[in-house]
């Protein structure tokens, strides 16, 4: 039988008899909602415990896409779990998007509900959305936390301009954000920083939320994979969700690679600097140093990390 959860009206005090007990099989959300239960509790609702988004992330909702958009929502929440593992998020912020084709040829975004732990989300969980925001279909949490649409101004400008583009990852990882507060930017020190290739550069402009900026947001990144914010973070982007997090993953080892040169550094001409057509060089070969193509290989090793971790892991299976 179900264990009992027990409610209290205001003013009243906790004694046994004053307690109604109301069974988890035989409660509604209403009485969910009026219910005080010490071991659930969280702020600002009931939805919110993790006791009743766990039920809710164990369900798998996969059937009801097509096999490549399955694949590209396994991609993308294996990404969200990745940046939760490396500490490249800030909270309940930042966004990785991932573009997949409607029934119909139209292009519709992946992204994560407003609200979840990049540890808790899952396959099913991602919310598709059209370009301008629109909710397509929510996803299993989609309607408890919706979606940020501020997030969206960033994403949405790039998946337009550049069709080339599957996946944008974003985030505030400390190295990056540090080095995007430098005069200098990224210094091209370690044969990582080659291999991120070259990188394009945004001034800051406040919390983007204007669909002014997006213009200049695709301007500056033109053609290019990598762009550092200035004052803010990081946009890497490819044609796949694992060429997207390679990217990012070695810009911000680049990043923390040039913080420590620099903190052991008297001044910048301390500083050894490959020549630049050693760094050219590098680039060229980075591009194409496996057969396979870029992160393919990086990533398909980082998936099965999480599926070892998910082994001792009580969150949500990333692959739900």
């Amino acid at each position: 039988m179900s264990s009992p959860l027990y409610t209290v009206s205001n003013g009243e005090n906790y004694s046994e008899k004053k307690k109604t007990a109301i069974t988890r099989a035989r409660a509604t959300d209403e009485d969910l909602g009026n219910i005080f239960n010490p071991r659930t509790y969280v702020v600002g609702s009931h939805k919110f415990a993790r006791e009743y988004l766990r039920e809710r992330l164990n369900r798998s909702i996969l059937h009801e896409f097509s096999i490549d958009e399955q694949k590209a929502r396994i991609e993308l929440a294996a990404a969200y779990r990745l940046a939760a593992k490396n500490g490249w998020l800030e909270s309940i912020y930042n966004h990785i998007t991932c573009n997949v084709d409607g029934p119909n040829g139209e292009h519709h975004l992946l992204i994560n509900p407003f609200g979840l732990n990049y540890r808790e989300i899952t396959a099913s969980s991602l919310v598709k959305i059209d370009f301008d925001g629109n909710t397509i279909h929510p996803g299993v949490v989609g309607d408890i936390f919706g979606i940020n649409k501020a997030g969206l101004v960033i994403h949405s400008c790039i998946h337009r301009a550049r069709p080339d583009v599957r996946c944008v990852n974003h985030n505030h990882n400390w190295a990056v954000a540090g080095l995007s507060a430098t005069k200098n930017g990224l210094i091209e020190l370690a044969q990582t920083t080659h291999i991120t290739g070259e990188i394009a550069y945004h001034d800051y402009e406040g919390i983007v939320i204007s669909n002014d900026e997006q213009e200049r947001i695709v301007r500056d990144l033109g053609e290019k994979d990598v762009m550092i914010l200035r004052n803010h973070g990081l946009i890497t982007c490819g044609p796949s969700v694992g060429a997207a997090y390679y990217h990012a993953y070695t810009l911000c080892a680049a990043a923390e690679m040039q913080a420590h040169a620099c903190s052991m550094a008297f001044n910048k001409l301390d500083l050894i600097i490959p020549e630049d057509r050693l760094i050219q060089l590098s680039m060229a070969i980075a591009k194409n140093f496996n057969e396979t193509s870029m992160g393919t290989l990086e990533f398909a090793a980082a998936m099965r990390e999480l599926d070892y971790d998910q082994d001792h892991s009580t969150y949500p299976n990333y692959r739900n």
